[in-house]
């Protein structure tokens, strides 16, 4: 096991947790809802959700160009628990959230807690941060919430979740979401090959993952020079990216065969038709569903 003393928790995690305490707040028919999201980010994000104007001054004026990506980090959690909950009702009891951040659904969901355990893995400075956000809600995590500390980068991910008390032979569900675009291709392939190690046939995984710009349209390519700088100057330069011929070969390797692919395009269709009060999402993020064959692991 490396060092996986703590360095520097995720500007990103909070980003993203700002982003769903926002869209709660303000949407008129939110697509995703995380009443406790706002109770996790800093003060600063607290009272931009709050708060109208200081909301509209700080996304829809400083931030205006990034509000696409707001709308895929609302869609791809969406999606995401939407197949968690499928898998749930077919008697799956094992949700691994992989680079969690400020994740809620075991807050969200504390009726569950009987029936469904949770593993939290990321970075060990991140899930310092989530435990200190936690005492200001009610001191203590749901029962069946289990921190898994992590660096993708260097750690032995299906080592440490066995370690926690993951069942490797039983079925579980997968969450992998605004990660692997941090990660080296050599780091995803590595934890993809960690996540089959332990999953039993039959779970399942939702990730997503960010196209090469030879996807990306033309009429794109401005927004998505943007959203590079502006994760880079914050320090978490985006790094991978794969068509989803790429991404199915990955997965395939290890074991995994794909169920579904959602293009931007896609989310559109599936989640904004009718609606004038979210913009589309980036053009060069898409998210997909996979599941275990049988066999010998």
């Amino acid at each position: 096991m490396s060092d996986i003393r703590p360095r520097k928790a995720s500007t990103t995690a909070i980003l993203v947790a700002a982003v769903r305490a926002s869209h709660l707040r303000w949407s008129r028919a939110p697509i995703f809802s995380d009443q406790y999201a706002v109770e996790l980010v800093t003060p600063f994000w607290r009272l931009v959700a709050h708060n109208w104007l200081l909301n509209r001054i700080v996304v829809d004026v400083l931030l205006r160009t990034l509000k696409p990506t707001h709308t895929v980090i609302i869609l791809r959690i969406r999606y995401s628990e939407d197949r968690l909950h499928e898998a749930i009702s077919a008697g799956v009891r094992q949700y691994v959230v992989l680079g969690a951040g400020l994740d809620t659904f075991a807050l969200r969901h504390q009726k569950l807690a009987h029936r469904l355990r949770v593993y939290e893995v990321d970075h060990p400075a991140s899930q310092e941060m989530k435990r200190q956000q936690l005492g200001r809600i009610d001191g203590s995590p749901p029962s069946n919430l289990h921190f898994v500390p992590v660096d993708f980068e260097t750690d032995r991910l299906d080592e440490a979740l066995i370690r926690a008390g993951f069942d490797r032979e039983a079925p579980a569900f997968f969450s992998w979401l605004g990660v692997t675009c941090y990660l080296t291709e050599e780091a995803v392939t590595d934890t993809i090959g960690q996540i089959a190690a332990v999953a039993a046939p039959g779970s399942r995984m939702v990730l997503d993952y960010r196209y090469p710009r030879r996807i990306v349209p033309d009429d794109g390519l401005a927004l998505v020079e943007k959203m590079d700088r502006f994760v880079e100057r914050r320090g978490e330069p985006m790094i991978s990216e794969y068509g989803p011929e790429e991404i199915d070969a990955e997965m395939e390797r290890a074991g995994f065969t794909a169920m579904d692919h959602v293009s931007p395009a896609e989310q559109v269709r599936r989640y904004l038709q009718e609606r004038r009060d979210i913009p589309e999402p980036p053009p060069n993020f898409a998210f997909a569903l996979f599941e275990k064959r049988g066999g010998t692991r």
